[in-house]
């Protein structure tokens, strides 16, 4: 089999990785890999363990981050640990680093842009025209060409804008609610620096104004993160489902199919997207490889993970909701329970699905510790 992937970001380069170990002929179509991206590059426990090995002398290039302090932004925090650390890396260096584990299992990184689709089926480029595929796989980010043309752009009620900067230094990892944005402020401490950002849906502010809410919060809590004047600022969208199932089921089609971000496969509550990259690349190869097509393969992923995301898009407005986020964090000052789940949010596994039920199973437990002041 020969399969075109376009893109070469966690989505592709893993889609490249099982497919290529699977015997099949990869080719990678991107011009500007690696390149940096403005999320946070926290690799949850559910994606880590979604990774190629590591080799001995090529180790994942992260930060591991053990704890996470949670603030309202109305005054209240927690500094929450985890059972489990978080890596935290760059979005060039985690990018390169699984096209390299792509291209040892055997694909190959073609570093031209692509410029057209075509049936047949077959890609334009800017270094000429390429043929005799059986599938082509999107890999392609928010913007997906390949997603416009076999589908249709992602709506704008289903975009996350994320905008920041990267500051020289470090910090705690630290995710902040911001009231009146239905979104949150990070840091998230990396290797060498830190990611400074914020999102929040695409109608809720332009873009310039996310980043002057972001600017004012870093300068008033953090000034020694605050963005140099001639450094550069970054925004891209974050493309998710709605509630609607068909928002899932329509990612793929006769020889051709989409992964990650360009199948809007991120959590709609925190914008969390390489977990559902590395986990739909997987999804599509397995199809491929037991089924020799890709008609099962939406399916796969809505039973695999896309009813919880279906469930988060159906979340996301109560969630924001001015006092919900600030009781989580005021009950998890004072509850294990609570803050148990703030913990495994974090690391990507608390389902949604199950959420209000170990909330409500919380709760008697928060109002004896409240009662009797226990820790």
């Amino acid at each position: 089999m020969r399969v075109a992937v376009v893109g070469a970001g966690p989505a592709g380069a893993m889609t490249a990785y099982h497919l290529a170990r699977d015997g099949a002929q990869v080719l990678v179509f991107d011009a500007s890999h690696p390149r940096e991206k403005p999320c946070g590059g926290g690799v949850t426990a559910k994606a880590l363990d979604l990774l190629p090995p590591a080799p001995a002398q090529d180790p994942l290039p992260a930060r591991w981050v053990s704890s996470c302090r949670f603030e309202s932004g109305l005054g209240d925090a927690v500094d929450v640990p985890l059972a489990r650390p978080v890596a935290v890396a760059a979005r060039r260096e985690l990018d390169a680093w699984l096209l390299r584990r792509a291209v040892t299992a055997g694909a190959r990184h073609v570093a031209e842009r692509v410029v057209g689709v075509e049936p047949g089926p077959a890609l334009r480029t800017s270094g000429g025209r390429h043929a005799g595929f059986d599938a082509i796989v999107g890999a392609d980010g928010a913007g997906s060409l390949v997603r416009r043309t076999f589908l249709a752009a992602t709506p704008p009620a289903r975009l996350t804008v994320a905008a920041g900067w990267f500051a020289a230094g470090s910090s705690p990892m630290l995710v902040r609610f911001v009231p009146g944005l239905a979104g949150y402020l990070w840091l998230f401490p990396r290797p060498s620096h830190v990611g400074v950002g914020i999102c929040a849906p695409l109608a809720a502010a332009p873009t310039r104004q996310l980043l002057g809410r972001l600017e004012r919060e870093v300068q008033r809590s953090f000034p020694a993160l605050a963005p140099d004047p001639d450094a550069g600022r970054y925004a891209h969208t974050i493309p998710s489902p709605s509630a609607d199932p068909r928002s899932i089921l329509e990612i793929a089609g006769d020889r051709w199919a989409l992964v990650g971000d360009a199948a809007a496969l991120a959590d709609p509550i925190t914008g969390e997207g390489i977990h559902y990259a590395l986990h739909s690349a997987g999804l599509l190869a397995e199809t491929l490889r037991e089924t020799g097509s890709l008609a099962s393969y939406p399916q796969r992923v809505l039973e695999a993970f896309g009813r919880e995301l279906l469930k988060a898009a159906a979340l996301r407005d109560r969630f924001y909701a001015p006092e919900f986020s600030r009781r989580m964090v005021r009950f998890s000052a004072r509850s294990t329970a609570i803050r148990d789940i703030l913990a495994n949010l974090v690391l990507g596994e608390q389902g949604y699905l199950g959420l209000k039920h170990r909330l409500l199973r919380a709760l008697p437990s928060f109002a004896w510790q409240a009662a009797t002041g226990y820790p």
